[in-house]
């Protein structure tokens, strides 16, 4: 394992273009095939499955009240402003907001823990104060009180962040091991584009080669020069790296294009069947970029996919093996073409492996769906996470936001969707009532190198109806232009908001939905200024579909709502032997359901329901004996919302694992159980917020004891427990009302 004294981390951009269909904007790094990024991450769960110590972490607790600022940072901790405009970091209560003159933000939306308090630099408040805007680019610090690593082999960093970066995207962490005399900067950006939300709010950053081994080891989070919009952190843990614990940082699906040289297109969310086979279609690679953060080198590391067809599998392939050394990173394709042979739901699963067991497994996967339809050709998926606009080009009337869609084999087009919205943060700043649009299909001509108008829909004006929906219009068929024939297409809007040429983007603004839970090709959404005919890459994904003329799929199919109730039976709120639980929603007009049943006693109770119809949204709940009072987030919480598909397997947690009818006085934090799976020795460890007795017990899958303690009176504990003389097989440890489930092997 090699160990430098400073390590600087780079990753490479690599460009996507399109000749002279489309303009790439100049600063702003493209993706090659699908969008690079760090895997739409699942947020971490504590505790981690084995290894992995937690010798640091900071929640920002940090409430004061005898402080006339409100709160007061622990000893060690640096709070620094270098430019001297009176940025810095500063503490937010959990229901605090971060507003400013563009930013709308009710708090971190990625915190671990709200409740109890977050950092922010909230540049957009700093630079509007009483309705003047300035522009002072900051460079502010905070930095962890210094920590000793010198018996620590490996190092790693995690923390829950939230941004939206303007004019560049540069925020970093910073790590010194002496003294502050060099720096490893490490950027937390990852993907996310200027102006975008964080595309990673889940960062893991090994540190190991700057902070392992060394005893003065100083972490800085570092905004470097942006005038706009905020960077929030909470839930910050540094912990010992595991033994073998491959991260893949990146991964990317390939549908490859034969038909035109405009490179291929990425993932795309919807596809329909006229468009696949293997003539013109070529069928999917994948790829995948691997980091080893253990300690250990790895040997016989590869990228293993699967693809499984509405629940099976119809493709399993693996890259070639290589080996990685600590620390070190590799890309790893797969190359076998996948070919979709017809209507269905296509899971894609990628995992990384390597020769010894994964510690931390977690991590090391990422998966996605997509969909073999008969008439909706579509990159995103129905919900919005966020807005686009033409705000940052010009935001003029008239302008135009579209996607690319590559037609391989001719077809009727019917007509165009697109999810028009209101921005929930800034309504005015939005679509309005009474603003207008027009749905245009361009064709890129080769032989006059040039976009030539298809077909159109009516010029329409926005009503109250159309407002966070998607919004279908017809295209005007004259028996010509709306048959298709093979070639590159841009499906768009153009929109009119009444401000003229130039306007003001705080007063008039035209926006529509975004989508940013898949890895779309950039080079695949675009804009297009009104004064000019050129196409040019946009930076959101808006959610704009192009509808065929075609039928054929199913319109119904079966629904299995699958909940575990093992931490109601852990808990006793819910007795296998007399209890029962059923799903009451939509699908039932909220009244009672058959009831669920666990045919093999693992505490997941299931039930189908048959011929519902197909893309419809369902809302639900589960229930323990048909009791609202026992039902799932009581006192009005929220119902579940699940849209069906071809192929639909529901697999959720009885009220999200919270226990029921639990003295709010008696939560535990964080629990951290380790290894495990286990041999049946492990080691708890509790961390509370305050003093607490603690009731510890571990159940097996009978609900039978088989340990117990009561400990009074403690902030930290930590105790051994050893199940060895027991049967293996599937435990349950409950600390006050938190359960966590151990695998005994």
């Amino acid at each position: 394992m090699k160990r430098f004294t400073l390590f600087i981390l780079m990753l490479p951009l690599v460009t996507l273009t399109f000749g002279q269909k489309v303009n790439v904007n100049q600063g702003k790094p493209v993706a090659f095939g699908s969008e690079l990024m760090t895997p739409i991450p699942q947020p971490r769960l504590s505790p981690l499955k084995a290894g992995g110590e937690v010798f640091y972490k900071e929640t920002f607790n940090w409430k004061n009240d005898a402080d006339p600022r409100g709160w007061t940072a622990p000893a060690g901790f640096q709070i620094v402003e270098e430019t001297d405009f009176g940025c810095l970091w500063t503490w937010r209560a959990g229901t605090d907001s971060i507003k400013g003159e563009l930013t709308f933000e009710p708090g971190h939306a990625y915190s671990l823990t709200p409740e109890d308090g977050y950092f922010v630099l909230p540049m957009d408040e700093y630079n509007f104060k009483d309705g003047v805007s300035t522009a002072n680019g900051a460079v502010s610090w905070f930095q962890l009180p210094e920590l000793d690593c010198s018996n620590r082999p490996g190092v790693i960093l995690t923390f829950r962040q939230f941004f939206r970066l303007y004019p560049s995207t540069n925020v970093t962490v910073a790590v010194s091991n002496d003294l502050g005399v060099h720096w490893a900067n490490y950027s937390v950006a990852y993907d996310t584009r200027t102006s975008i939300f964080c595309k990673n709010p889940y960062p893991e950053v090994n540190i190991s080669e700057v902070a392992a081994g060394m005893p003065h080891v100083w972490i800085k989070f570092l905004w470097n020069g942006m005038s706009r919009y905020f960077w929030c952190i909470d839930d910050i843990e540094v912990m010992e790296s595991y033994d073998n614990d491959i991260l893949m940082e990146n991964s990317w699906s390939y549908a490859i294009d034969l038909d035109n040289a405009d490179n291929n297109e990425g993932f795309v969310y919807m596809t329909p069947v006229s468009q696949i086979g293997t003539d013109n279609f070529g069928g999917y690679t994948f790829a995948g970029a691997l980091l080893n953060e253990g300690l250990n080198d790895q040997e016989n590391v590869n990228l293993n996919v699967k693809v499984f067809k509405n629940g099976t599998s119809v493709y399993d392939e693996t890259s070639v093996s290589r080996d990685i050394w600590a620390v070190q990173r590799d890309t790893f394709p797969v190359t076998k073409i996948f070919n979709p042979d017809g209507y269905g739901n296509y899971e894609m699963v990628f995992t990384s492996q390597a020769k010894e067991p994964d510690q931390r497994p977690l991590n090391n996967t990422y998966s996605d769906t997509f969909y073999i339809t008969d008439s909706i050709y579509s990159v995103c998926d129905w919900n919005f996470e966020e807005h686009s606009s033409t705000a940052a080009w010009g935001n003029n009337d008239g302008d135009y936001m579209g996607i690319a869609y590559d037609i391989k084999k001719p077809v009727e087009v019917n007509s165009i969707s697109c999810m028009i919205m209101q921005r929930p943060k800034n309504k005015v700043a939005s679509t309005q009532v009474g603003y207008n649009f027009q749905y245009w299909l361009f064709k890129w001509d080769e032989t006059e190198a040039a976009w030539v108008e298809t077909i159109m829909s009516e010029y329409t004006e926005v009503t109250q109806e159309m407002i966070d929906t998607w919004v279908t219009l017809p295209l005007q068929k004259d028996g010509e232009s709306e048959f298709l024939e093979p070639g590159y297409y841009v499906a768009a809007i153009q929109t009119y908001h009444g401000g003229g040429a130039g306007a003001s983007n705080r007063v008039f603004r035209f926006t529509i939905g975004a989508d940013q839970s898949h890895r779309f090709a950039y080079g695949k959404t675009l804009f297009r200024r009104y004064t000019d005919a050129t196409w040019s890459q946009n930076d959101e994904l808006g959610m704009i579909r192009l509808n065929i003329n075609s039928t054929g799929a199913p319109k119904i199919a079966d629904v299995v709502f699958n909940v575990d109730m093992n931490i109601p039976i852990a808990n006793g709120s819910f007795k296998p032997a007399t209890d029962f639980v059923d799903v009451s929603g939509t699908i039932n007009n909220w009244g009672a359901s058959a009831h669920m049943t666990d045919t093999d006693a693992d505490g997941i109770y299931t039930l189908t329901v048959p011929s519902l119809g197909c893309f419809e949204v369902l809302q639900y709940k589960y229930r323990i004996n048909g009791d609202w009072n026992t039902s799932e987030f009581p006192s009005g919480g929220p119902n579940r919302v699940y849209r069906t598909s071809y192929y639909n397997m529901i697999h959720d947690v009885y009220n999200n694992g919270k226990s029921l009818g639990i003295d709010a006085n008696s939560l535990t934090p964080s629990i951290n159980a380790y290894p495990n799976p286990t041999d049946g020795q492990f080691t708890l460890a509790v961390t509370n917020t305050q003093v607490v007795d603690l009731n510890i017990m571990v159940t097996n899958i009978q609900g039978q004891t088989v340990y117990q303690n009561q400990v009074k009176s403690v902030l930290n504990y930590e105790e051994n427990i050893d199940l060895s003389s027991f049967a293996k097989g599937m435990y349950f440890l409950k600390v006050n009302n938190e359960v966590v489930k151990l695998l005994v092997k």
